[in-house]
């Protein structure tokens, strides 16, 4: 039960506080490199929306995000259309889609989503995160009208080695109640494709600042999406 999650996490809070404010201020800075992409000129349009992941945090160039290893695997019938913001979470999704956007296509392909990670870190309930990602993407379906949702799971907070064993520990926890809550969303709308992540997590999945992924952590991360979108006939 989540209540009982959060008061056993307050006397935590003080020290992962402090461990998150060292982080910011001494950790490694690492610049965005696809926060407003476009990838190709093919007639199907797919769009990408999210955070760090989305906006190619930790990527050497923007050819090596996230966008740029989906356009590579989608091929040449597909554009890429990408919008992402390190720091997002899910309430402020639309807002930012709607401030980059330069058109509105009535019809879409497909749409891939990846958030959740920043709501873990401000740990925002998951009934508020479920309702919110809901709306997203209800809005973006009474606009588009995609013909596939792929809802990308929750970024392995758990594991970034910048991290200490305490702060870990917790975000598992945090991320294993908003899954369930993408699951359930998931079941309810048969759009919405959503798989648990899997895929081998070796050192150099991380890039230097131990948090965002690394060109093979995006070369990863985009296989494992199109494998899903693939067995499902979308792709």
């Amino acid at each position: 039960m989540y209540w009982l999650f959060k008061l056993r996490l307050i006397p935590f809070l003080p020290v992962l506080y402090l461990e998150a404010a060292r982080i910011r201020s001494k950790g490694v800075k690492l610049p965005a490199r696809s926060e407003n992409v476009i990838f190709g000129i093919g007639p199907a349009r797919i769009l990408v929306l999210g955070e760090s992941t989305a906006a190619g945090v930790g990527a050497s160039t923007f050819e090596k995000t996230l966008a740029g290893h989906l356009s590579g695997l989608f091929g040449n019938d597909f554009t890429i259309e990408n919008y992402g913001r390190n720091g997002l979470r899910v309430r402020e999704a639309y807002t930012l889609l709607k401030n980059l956007r330069t058109e509105n296509p009535k019809k879409i392909s497909g749409v891939i989503l990846f958030l959740g990670a920043n709501d873990c870190f401000r740990v925002t309930q998951p009934t508020a995160f479920k309702r919110e990602l809901k709306h997203l993407i209800n809005q973006i379906e009474s606009e588009s009208h995609p013909e596939w949702i792929y809802l990308a799971d929750i970024p392995p907070v758990h594991l970034f080695p910048a991290f200490s064993d305490k702060m870990r520990d917790f975000l598992k926890i945090q991320r294993q109640f908003l899954q369930n809550e993408m699951i359930e969303l998931a079941r309810e709308n048969a759009k919405i494709v959503f798989d648990p992540l899997s895929v081998e997590i070796s050192p150099g999945f991380f890039s230097e600042d131990q948090i965002h992924p690394s060109d093979l952590g995006y070369q990863k991360i985009a296989a494992f999406a199109i494998q899903g979108l693939k067995k499902r006939n979308l792709f």
